[in-house]
């Protein structure tokens, strides 16, 4: 009965929230629905463009998911970090004389190439963590 309770909270939590961009987007569809009106009686010569509705069960579903994956996300405000698993990038100059350098990584953080560490394996209380999820591309 805990895990149904606590489901019917957190549902009973973002209903407001997703009523209110229903809301939003059933006004986004009126607006344009009133313009095309518009521009098509006075203007005889504007031809029936493709017009893309906001408000679908598409759209509904996502905009649903998108809010149950974020009352149910692991990470909230003042509580503790999450120990996530990273695994160290293979070994390049800039990694091995940057790793070298620091005196103060624990030894579990440093591990063999492309093995599992935990995050917070990095962590120390004189300096702060910063991560930094950049791409190549």
């Amino acid at each position: 009965m805990g895990m149904a309770s606590e489901d019917l909270l957190v549902t009973l939590q973002i209903l407001p929230g997703f009523f209110s961009n229903c809301l939003f987007l059933a006004l986004y569809d009126s607006v344009v629905l009133v313009k095309r009106a518009v521009s098509l009686r006075c203007c005889r010569s504007a031809g029936p463009g493709e017009w893309r509705r906001m408000l679908t069960s598409a759209g509904l579903r996502s905009i649903w998911n998108s809010f149950l994956l974020d009352a149910y996300k692991q990470v909230k405000l003042g509580l503790e970090a999450p120990n996530s698993k990273v695994v160290k990038v293979p070994d390049s100059p800039r990694w091995s004389s940057n790793l070298s350098n620091m005196t103060n990584v624990p030894p579990g953080a440093m591990i063999a190439n492309k093995e599992e560490c935990r995050l917070l394996d990095f962590e120390s209380s004189d300096r702060p963590l910063v991560v930094n999820f950049g791409s190549a591309t």
